[in-house]
């Protein structure tokens, strides 16, 4: 008998899913109101503003793929995510050193409570019961 999802990796893939939707939101955002947010004389900085809102929404997209695969215990799911916290934490330290203290220390207790909640006992028993 599979193992139930248990609520932490639940919780993650909700976590998830606020972040591809915001993500997804902010692009359309950004294409929406690129003129505003730069003089349209400014090419330069337009195709930046395109180039920035395509990727954030396409990321987006990625980011609500990755949160269902968590939700139906795909290890390459649960991979990925371990993988882009191990980045967040190296990104804390780097700010650390350069004297961001408070934004470091977020980055790194962010990525320490999402790999813990992806890595409980049950959610192991979870991911392994999935293939």
């Amino acid at each position: 008998m599979p193992a139930t999802r248990p609520g932490t990796v639940t919780f993650v893939a909700v976590l998830a899913y606020i972040n591809g939707v915001l993500n997804i939101v902010g692009g359309v955002v950004i294409l929406f109101t690129r003129d505003q947010m730069a003089s349209a004389s400014n090419a330069g900085a337009q195709a930046g503003l395109i180039t920035s809102a395509i990727l954030a929404i396409i990321l987006g997209v990625v980011i609500l793929v990755v949160a269902r695969g968590l939700l139906n215990g795909s290890r390459f799911a649960r991979g990925l995510v371990t993988v882009v916290m191990i980045l967040n934490a190296v990104g804390g330290v780097l700010l650390l050193f350069s004297l961001q203290f408070f934004s470091g220390i977020l980055e790194i207790l962010w990525a320490i409570v999402m790999l813990s909640l992806l890595y409980t006992r049950r959610a192991n028993a979870f991911f392994a019961s999935r293939g």
